[in-house]
């Protein structure tokens, strides 16, 4: 006896219908977003660090002050370089450790 082929079972689609959204009369104030101030965000910290420092900012400074690692911190000061032209410049004390400054104006 053959088998029976049987036609492979077709699932009925049911359109559901969402009901409409119904508009609210009463207007809600429009929401302020938290306007973060300049010297709150921590990129102007450490530009304001390495401005007010004559001498330089070393990186450990930086970790300490602003609660990053060493690699963020590094990764923010070439980000500063590229995109806001600082000029931040570092240069070996005599102590062997890397200080982070602008250069100098004439």
């Amino acid at each position: 006896m053959p088998k029976k082929i049987s036609k492979p079972a077709v699932k009925k689609v049911i359109k559901k219908t969402l009901p409409k959204a119904k508009e609210n009369p009463v207007k809600e104030a429009p929401i302020q977003k938290n306007e973060i101030t300049k010297s709150a965000t921590k990129n102007s910290q450490l530009i304001e660090m390495i401005k007010s420092a004559e001498e330089g900012v070393s990186l450990k400074q930086i970790c300490e002050n602003l609660k990053w690692q060493p690699h963020t911190a590094r990764s923010v000061i070439s980000r500063l370089n590229k995109n806001q032209n600082l000029g931040i410049i570092n240069d070996k004390i005599a102590c062997g450790n890397r200080v982070y400054k602008l250069p100098k104006k004439d």
